[in-house]
């Protein structure tokens, strides 16, 4: 140890340096910093909590201290304790406000108001005399946001994960007030959804209640379906993404992951398949049984790993699940889903309940479930371009030798578009000469339209038509300038080949359609 003047330190004081620390009545900030890790502890006592908690495994702090707090607490602790506070030390970049001012007439810069502040934060266009810029937040300048009113405003979970969200790799966050509000939508998502599925758990218009002792008995694999597989298999692999993204302390791709899984997958499609079955307007019982399950297992796999980002929404929602299905009892001849959520459900809270382990991924399962969305993406596509309201349902004619996979997931696609029927045939019949179609694979969709929509379906192809004449023309004169086809790449004049069939392709589709019209 070196004394200020740069004269070694008397003996006693290289021995007993807690001592020595311990007499200094005023401590310079970041010096009384520096102990921060131990202190809080209890040092220089020796007791069980500062046994039990240091080291500690990580620190996470802006990287503006680095050396001011960070180096300084290392050093402090490798001295008073003998040993360094943590292992490993994650940098986040700092948090950035916008500012918005006014010159005056001496050319000085005049910072507007808070409400008025707040109105350009939210999407207000600010007016030509006002410039704005993003800047390390002051209260000079009137671009501090402040903790407390976000939590208000917005919430403490949307603040957590939205702040989450934003914590890339930069060195620099441009906090973004409506992020706030997309992270209050995504807890109202979570709320609601967590409604519906306590909802289907119990008893309603004489169908049965999902008990615990019905829930323990576990999944009826043999009766799952395809959506039941894909959801199963997503959240296997969302467990595993999401670990991989925390463990590279990713968090902003670890809360857009789980926001994707939990609103595009489970909200989006899943609970919206589910609903008929659920419903009791198809499907049979163990079906229904099985979605009550799953919904319940899904919910719960995924509020635990979304609990470090929105604690309190998940852990109420973690104890409403543990009143739905009480004294749950985990046992080796569970499947594994099962056996994981009865286990997790017998913690006393969220935050001590087991993190979810991934089970394995089923390929077959979600690549079948996308050719299924692909259809349903076309099947939306022709009823958008036609502009047929939502409401409206329609027949879909599915042409094709190998349809199996479509007539046992009818449900996948009747529960998410308007349908009146879906017809299967080999051939596509002559009778339906005024219809939009697309093709999906080894697929062909065909949509009959109404006839008062036959003019505004010619105007729409025949515009469509215009455009890809004029494409082809261009490519047309293209491949026949010599000069293009031997100075550029082969590999981008093979391309501009492939491109030029694929148009004279789309061309004569068009004209067919149009002459049937």
């Amino acid at each position: 140890m070196i004394c200020h003047d740069g004269e070694d330190a008397p003996e006693e004081v290289q021995k007993n340096p807690s001592d020595w620390i311990q007499e200094e009545d005023v401590l310079d900030t970041w010096f009384s910093s520096a102990l921060w890790p131990f202190s809080t502890l209890g040092w220089p006592e020796k007791t069980a909590d500062l046994k039990k908690f240091y080291p500690t495994s990580t620190l996470v702090t802006g990287h503006d201290i680095l050396f001011f707090w960070v180096a300084r607490m290392m050093m402090m602790g490798e001295f008073a304790m003998h040993d360094i506070p943590f292992h490993e030390t994650f940098l986040h970049g700092l948090i950035y406000g916008k500012s918005y001012w006014r010159h005056d007439a001496y050319g000085q810069a005049i910072y507007v108001s808070q409400e008025e502040r707040v109105s350009y934060d939210l999407g207000k266009t600010p007016p030509r005399d006002v410039n704005s810029k993003w800047e390390k937040m002051s209260k000079t300048k009137g671009n501090v946001i402040d903790p407390l009113e976000i939590i208000n405003t917005y919430g403490a979970d949307a603040m957590r994960m939205a702040l989450l969200s934003a914590l890339t790799h930069a060195r620099q966050i441009d906090l973004d007030r409506r992020r706030f509000e997309e992270f209050k939508n995504f807890a109202n998502k979570l709320w609601n959804s967590a409604r519906f599925v306590f909802m289907n758990l119990q008893e309603t218009n004489s169908l049965p209640a999902l008990t615990s002792t019905l829930f323990e008995q576990g999944l009826h694999e043999k009766n799952l379906r395809l959506e039941d597989r894909w959801i199963l298999s997503l959240l296997n692999k969302t467990i595993v993404d999401t670990e991989k993204h925390l463990c590279a302390y990713e968090f902003d791709k670890a809360s857009q992951l789980l926001y994707s899984f939990f609103w595009d997958k489970f909200c989006a499609y899943y609970v919206e398949i589910a609903k008929p079955i659920l419903f009791g307007k198809t499907g049979t019982p163990v079906e229904r049984e099985n979605k009550q399950k799953i919904l319940a297992i899904v919910l719960l796999a995924s509020i635990r790993l979304m609990h470090p980002f929105v604690p309190f929404i998940t852990e109420e929602i973690f104890q409403k699940l543990k009143a739905a299905l009480p004294s749950l009892q985990a046992s080796s001849k569970q499947d594994t889903y099962t056996q994981e959520a009865c286990t997790a459900l017998s913690a006393i809270s969220c935050m001590v309940s087991p993190y979810p382990k991934a089970g394995p991924t089923n390929p077959v399962a979600e690549e079948d479930f996308e050719r299924m969305n692909s259809l349903l993406y076309h099947i939306r596509n022709i009823r958008g371009e036609m502009q047929l309201a939502p409401n409206v349902a329609c027949d879909v004619y599915i042409v094709g030798s190998s349809t199996d996979l479509i007539k046992d997931n009818e449900v996948i696609l009747s529960s998410l578009v308007k349908l009146k029927q879906i017809v299967f045939t080999k051939t596509a019949p002559d009778h339906l000469s005024f219809a939009a179609s697309a093709r999906v694979g080894e697929w062909q969709i065909i949509i009959p339209l109404p006839e008062e929509m036959k003019e505004k379906e010619r105007n729409r192809l025949t515009t469509h038509q215009e455009k890809l004449e004029m494409q082809l023309k261009e490519l047309e004169a293209k491949l026949a300038n010599k000069e293009f086809t031997e100075r550029a790449p082969q590999s981008f004049v093979e391309n501009t080949r492939k491109t030029l069939t694929e148009t004279q392709g789309k061309l004569q589709e068009i004209q067919e359609k149009l002459s049937q019209l």
